[in-house]
């Protein structure tokens, strides 16, 4: 299927096509018998789909459990890191956060509690540890 041989082009399209029309009437003919016995076929799709979005959620949810159970080595020493820095006379959280590269508004941290800020290190640095 060159562009030298415009009519194989042709021919695939055409086949491709018709194959399409054939599954779409396959389908019609399928969906129309099982009318005709009584079987709800919207209610069955919709039943399908809630199944399958159920099964990605499902998925996920043990991806992410998985994902924690194997950062909390990498959060435990985040912890570890951040209660050292909390505790050091000298910190200062702006220096901190421009080596760091934080984005973060100067405002909103003179609005932060304690455990918020320790919260929210733990969490960076978690991720620093977690990227290597």
């Amino acid at each position: 299927m060159s562009r030298k041989n415009p009519q194989a082009k042709k021919d695939f399209i055409k086949v491709f096509l018709n194959q399409a029309n054939d599954n779409s009437r396959d389908e019609q003919a399928a969906r129309e018998f099982l009318q005709s016995e009584g079987y709800d076929v919207e209610r069955a799709k919709k039943e399908g789909i809630n199944r399958i979005r159920q099964m990605k959620l499902d998925i996920e949810a043990a991806k992410t459990e998985q994902e924690m159970e194997a950062a909390a080595p990498l959060r435990l020493k985040a912890t570890e890191w951040v209660n050292t820095l909390l505790s050091n006379a000298t910190f200062d959280l702006r220096k901190l956060v421009e080596e760091e590269e934080l984005t973060m508004s100067f405002s909103h941290m003179e609005h932060l509690t304690t455990e918020e800020l320790k919260n929210l290190l733990i969490k960076h640095f978690t991720l620093k540890f977690m990227k290597g």
